[in-house]
């Protein structure tokens, strides 16, 4: 039975489904209101002037003036115009309301930022960023090539994988944007859905495991990638001169004959379809703001699923190979702007429970409510997570039980979250096995002896296996059969690639860096071109700490927007000025929640001074496999701040590490260390004047190093 059918067959009528003993009948509602047929489509009757069910909310959205990219996307035509005008004419850069429309279909105008000395330079480097669709962050050999080969002729010779495992093409000339993109599509491959107010690529773990649950994340992933995106034929009357491509992209095999177009299609009649005749899902204005999904398998949260507007985790029956359902998460997201409260990371909360069948509407019913009622007056505050944190959690699963026509089950427990990124060679259980290296921010290029670029190609035509690009912007090759597995080690060797992940540091596995400076406009200061430098400034400082071994979740970013997601990592950078950087503490290895500012403006030649009494501390109260982020949490951000205060430069030197310590149970409790530290603490005991159960006490509860050594 197929999805749309056996969803169907559970619901016949849809008029005798209940939400907590309320019945739910569709809700009839009149055409909208004369002056606001302007953002209706044809046939379309529902919209956010006209919800399909009402929510009380601050905001009415029929305020718009401030929020001038909902004008250009009503005048746009589903996406067509002002870009069919101004892509073809003489010029080298096209207006504000062109980008705007253009992002819709996978692409960013970008200038050369490290020209701004030079006006007329500056004026001449205008140039167009491509950013693929990639569900599951898998690239067939096929469209790779592709893609390498445009990098050469018509980019700046490399590519860039994002954090949420797409390509990025930069330094495209508005000239050859057109070939370039339909090269791209008659590949197999798309840039529609790249970006803009639309679902953006859809998330995976990038763990190539052919068992059931992987497979059944890489299916739906793909699923919901087809079901989400726009239908205007605005992008092959652009780019593909009209003509409906035969070519098929390539995640359709993971979709395995399921009826995309009835499922994207398929009207409840309860509001999730406006009606509209070209853009069922979205209507005339599609999103209020970007959103994106994620899937995965419970347990591997190697994607950051809590930063996802919507989160799905597969969720197998007890013997492993039927699936069950898919537990729900709602209302993640990272982008922010300094000194303005009003925006602010965010977490997802936990929606639900649902089957199989039932699935695609639930995200239709999601993407609808978000559709109807996301901020569409303030834009800094219309993603999907300022809605949740509005309504509060109970109060938005109510209004998404309305579109979805019954009541949403409550969560099924889930395996504990970690964290890989999968570095390193993996059985995919089929006979075959993949491997991940890691990339410095993800750019695919030949450099310093580093090359990345060679190697993807010669490991492609060599090998022919599959691309696959990590959410911490890593590599990893699949489908590689054991022979080949020490030609696949030579290839990369050769060409100056670590191929023994424990040669790395544990700051490198997870490390993150967004583009920032020269290409981004929202970019305050540098972050993938110093991540490098930043790793190996702060694991030399954690190695002569005695904190070496430590795994370590560190992101930076070189504005508040988030792309690089430090809020989430147990140490994140986050650009605030020229060379200067806020620090985020408190994320977990777990990656299941937002951590906290501690410090707004430090400058880049004093972070070491600024980490050292906070790693001090870490080192002195850690609770055995207890890690940085986590004792962060546990801390809190008042205790680092009093301890930092006082902290004398260089004490960490005579700390007493907690991991070594070992309280002892009973009437007569006692704390327990090796010998050679018990000596070290004995001396210091007598030189301070101390009995030892004094010095203890002092070094465990009041953490002050000051004292004569």
């Amino acid at each position: 039975m197929g999805l749309r059918t056996s969803f169907i067959a559970t619901n016949p009528s849809l008029l005798t489904t209940t939400v907590r003993g309320r019945v739910l009948a569709p809700r009839a509602i009149a055409e909208p209101p004369q002056d606001l047929t302007e953002w209706f489509g044809p046939g379309q009757k529902f919209g956010p002037q006209n919800p399909a069910h009402p929510a009380e909310k601050p905001y009415s959205n029929l305020e718009l003036k401030k929020n001038k990219v909902e004008f250009d996307k009503k005048d746009s035509g589903q996406l067509t115009e002002p870009i069919r005008s101004e892509l073809f004419n003489d010029e080298i850069k096209i207006t504000p309301s062109a980008v705007n429309i253009l992002k819709h279909h996978g692409s960013y105008q970008q200038q050369n930022r490290d020209l701004r000395s030079n006006r007329q330079e500056m004026e001449q480097s205008y140039q167009f960023m491509l950013r693929l669709k990639v569900p599951c962050g898998v690239t067939t050999p096929e469209v790779y090539r592709v893609l390498d080969d445009l990098a050469t002729e018509y980019g700046q010779n490399d590519l860039k994988a994002t954090t949420r495992m797409a390509w990025q093409l930069h330094g495209v000339k508005k000239g050859t944007l057109k070939h370039v993109v339909k090269t791209i599509r008659e590949a197999g491959s798309n840039t529609l859905g790249g970006c803009g107010d639309i679902n953006r690529n859809v998330m995976t773990s990038p763990a190539t495991f052919e068992t059931p649950a992987y497979q059944e994340m890489r299916k739906y992933a793909s699923i919901l990638a087809e079901v989400m995106a726009p239908q205007s034929d605005a992008f092959s009357n652009i780019f593909l001169d009209g003509e409906k491509q035969a070519t098929i992209q390539y995640w359709n095999r993971y979709i395995n004959g399921v009826d995309i177009t009835e499922l994207a299609n398929f009207d409840n009649g309860r509001g999730i379809m406006t009606g509209h005749n070209e853009e069922p899902l979205y209507g005339k204005t599609y999103l209020p703001r970007k959103f994106k999904i994620a899937v995965t398998v419970e347990g591997d949260n190697s994607l950051d699923l809590y930063i996802n507007d919507l989160g799905l985790v597969v969720i197998m029956e007890e013997d492993g190979k039927t699936l069950k359902g898919f537990n729900v998460m709602v209302g993640g997201g990272m982008g922010r702007t300094h000194k303005k409260e009003t925006t602010f990371a965010r977490a997802a909360d936990h929606l639900g429970f649902v089957t199989p069948d039932k699935v695609v509407e639930l995200c239709k019913a999601i993407i609808a409510t978000q559709r109807d009622h996301g901020n569409r007056e303030v834009r800094a505050n219309a993603r999907m997570k300022y809605l949740v944190h509005t309504l509060g959690i109970d109060k938005f699963r109510n209004l998404v039980e309305e579109y979805f026509g019954e009541k949403i089950e409550p969560m099924v427990p889930m395996k504990p979250w970690k964290f890989s990124d999968w570095l390193g060679w993996h059985d995919q259980e089929n006979g075959k096995w993949f491997k991940g290296f890691w990339v410095s921010s993800g750019r695919i290029r030949d450099q310093g002896g580093v090359n990345v670029k060679t190697a993807l190609r010669t490991l492609v035509d060599e090998i022919n296996c599959d691309v696959v690009l990590t959410p911490s912007q890593n590599i990893i090759v699949s489908n590689i059969s054991p022979e080949q597995k020490d030609r696949v080690d030579e290839i990369l060797a050769s060409n100056g690639i670590v191929t023994d992940e424990k040669t790395l540091t544990p700051l490198h596995e997870g490390a993150i860096a967004c583009a920032a400076l020269p290409l981004c406009g929202l970019a305050i200061t540098e972050a993938e071109r110093v991540l490098p430098q930043y790793i190996d400034r702060i694991h030399g400082l954690m190695d002569k700490m005695g904190l070496g071994d430590v795994d370590m979740i560190f992101r930076m970013t070189g504005c508040p927007n988030g792309c690089g997601r430090p809020y989430m990592a147990e140490l994140g950078l986050v650009g605030s000025g020229p060379d200067t950087y806020q620090i985020w503490l408190g994320g977990t290895r777990e990656l299941d929640g937002v951590g906290y500012t501690y410090l707004d403006m430090v400058k880049s030649k004093d972070l070491e001074a600024t980490l050292e009494p906070v790693f001090a501390l870490y080192k002195m109260r850690r609770k055995v496999n207890e890690g940085f982020g986590n004792f962060c949490k546990r801390v809190g951000k008042v205790q680092i701040a009093n301890f930092a205060q006082k902290y004398v430069p260089g004490s960490y030197k005579d700390i007493v590490d907690g991991k070594n310590v070992m309280v002892g149970q009973g009437k007569n409790k006692s704390i327990k260390v090796d010998a050679d530290l018990h000596a070290r603490m004995k001396a210091l005991a007598k030189k301070n004047k101390m009995t030892m159960q004094q010095f203890t006490t002092k070094i465990l509860m009041e953490g002050t190093f000051g004292m004569e050594p």
